[in-house]
């Protein structure tokens, strides 16, 4: 499938790349300093700055929740690699406009106020990553997306989302986060479904791994009632999202993306699983993802209630 022109497409990318300042050139200078002449032997060898900043990540990854997806080994080359290159990490986190906000504005009297989760993680929990991997002299450049859903019901008003966006940019606190706006900013256009995949789903899909989609989706919207959609409906609507989500992995390692082939970390804001279909095209994309932050922190509950500010 189509995107916009890959010329305007990176000319935009290299925009929002400036947007993150001069805080790499700064590190990378200090990085020259410490490391030292490696042989191409050595070069094998995991840096001890790897070693530190894996020890930190795999420690929040074991202690974030029980049986958390473990952190692959392709990220501590991807992090090794980056440093003996001289080149800064690059982090991915997407963060899903659920319609559960545009019901969280109607009933604040039409206006965002962060949680407590939210602020934890924008000032306490990312933060705390980022300087984890800067003070061994390693650049960040950490990419937080806001992502509309794929399906027409799930979508939130455009006013409404940009005004959420404008609220967790207010409370972040650091130069070296870029919030992007995914289909505004990055594919210039709404996300579409890979063709191939939709007419073929079970190609590619196990039944298997349909139908707990399936489930999970079933499970979700029967907390909404005036959801009127039948089986059928529902089912053709997993379909679609799993082809959208197989066509957004594969975009991620295209020479159209801001990573071309795949060279970032993807730190999620959900359940590790929810990217299970992503690698319908590139199965390596399972290696990239790190769950190291608290899942769904837009979301209401009774604990978030009491710490409303």
């Amino acid at each position: 499938m189509s995107y916009k022109s890959k010329k305007i497409k990176k000319n935009r990318f290299n925009q929002l790349k400036y947007r993150f300042g001069l805080v790499k050139t700064a590190l990378l200078k200090k990085l020259e300093v410490l490391l030292p002449q490696l042989s191409q032997k050595e070069e094998m060898m995991r840096l001890p700055q790897t070693v530190a900043i894996m020890e930190f990540l795999r420690t929040r990854n074991k202690t974030l929740r029980p049986n958390n997806q473990k952190i692959n080994e392709w990220i501590d080359n991807y992090i090794n690699d980056s440093i003996l290159n001289g080149k800064s990490v690059d982090i991915l986190t997407q963060w899903c406009m659920s319609k559960d906000l545009e019901i969280r504005y109607r009933t604040r009297d039409n206006q965002f106020i962060p949680l407590k989760t939210e602020l934890e993680l924008v000032q306490k929990e990312i933060p705390n990553i980022i300087q984890a991997f800067l003070k061994n002299g390693v650049a960040v450049n950490w990419w937080i997306t806001f992502n509309n859903s794929f399906l027409d019901r799930g979508r939130i008003a455009d006013d409404i989302s940009d005004k959420y966006i404008e609220m967790i940019k207010n409370i972040s606190q650091l130069e070296n986060i870029l919030f992007i706006n995914w289909e505004k900013e990055i594919l210039g256009e709404r996300a579409k479904p890979n063709t191939e995949v939709l007419n073929n789903l079970f190609s590619f899909v196990s039944r298997k791994a349909f139908e707990i989609d399936f489930e999970n989706l079933l499970e979700r919207v029967k907390k909404y009632p005036d959801f009127d959609k039948t089986e059928d409906e529902l089912r053709k609507e997993v379909q679609f999202k799993i082809a959208c989500e197989a066509e957004e992995g594969r975009f991620l390692f295209s020479s159209d993306s801001p990573w071309p082939e795949g060279r970032f970390i993807l730190i999620p804001l959900e359940f590790p699983e929810r990217y299970v279909f992503f690698s319908t095209s590139v199965p390596d994309f399972k290696t990239r993802v790190m769950s190291v932050l608290k899942p769904y922190p837009w979301r209401l509950d009774s604990d978030n209630l009491k710490y409303e500010i």
